[in-house]
C-alpha cells in the first residue's frame, strides 16, 4: 500500500484503495478564534498525511468602512486596519508552523459582506478539495451547536467539510 494512498468507495458494495490522494488542496477559513487555530491544527495533520497544500482564508466585512464609530468614520477604518493587520501576522505564524511540517501553505485576505458565500465561492474557484473550518457556538437557536457562517458552508460547498469544536 502506498503511503498516499487512499480508500474510495463508489458504492456500498465497492470500495477500493487508490494510490493518489484525492485530498490535495485544504481551506481553512481563520479568524484567529481558539476554534479556528485547533482547525488548522487538523488541516496541517491532514495534509501531512495526504501529501497537500493549505490555503488559509481571512474575510473582512466591507460594511465596517461605511460604519461610524461614536460620529467618527476615521476610528472604524484604524479598527479594520488593526483586524487585517492582526490576520496578516497569524497567517506569518500559519506559514512558519506550516514549514515546519514541509508543508505548502498560502494565504487570502479577502474584503466581503458576504463571509460565507464569499469562502464557498473561492473554494470552488480554487478547487479547493476539503474545508477544515472551526465552530463557535454562536448564532440563533436553530444553530445552537454551530456558527452561522460555518453552516452556511457545511450545508453548501461543493466538496467535504470538517467542522472542529
Amino acid at each position: 500500500m502506498a503511503e498516499r494512498s487512499q480508500i474510495v468507495c463508489t458504492d456500498p458494495n465497492h470500495c477500493e484503495i487508490v494510490n493518489t490522494s484525492l485530498i490535495r488542496n485544504i481551506l481553512v477559513p481563520f479568524d484567529n478564534s481558539k476554534h479556528a487555530i485547533r482547525a488548522f491544527g487538523h488541516a496541517l495533520d491532514l495534509a501531512r498525511k495526504y501529501g497537500a497544500s493549505i490555503i488559509a482564508i481571512s474575510v473582512t466585512n466591507e460594511d465596517q468602512e461605511s460604519e461610524w464609530v461614536n460620529d467618527t468614520p476615521s476610528r472604524q477604518k484604524s479598527v479594520r486596519k488593526s483586524r487585517n493587520a492582526e490576520f496578516r501576522q497569524a497567517f506569518k505564524t500559519l506559514e512558519t508552523l506550516s514549514a515546519k511540517f514541509q508543508i505548502h501553505f498560502d494565504a487570502v485576505l479577502l474584503e466581503s459582506s458576504t463571509i460565507a458565500d464569499s469562502i464557498i465561492s473561492f473554494a470552488s474557484m480554487r478547487k479547493v478539495d476539503y474545508i477544515v473550518m472551526g465552530t463557535h457556538g454562536k448564532g440563533m437557536v436553530k444553530e445552537m451547536m454551530l456558527g452561522r457562517v460555518s453552516t452556511n458552508i457545511a450545508l453548501n460547498a461543493h466538496c467535504p467539510v470538517v467542522l472542529i469544536k
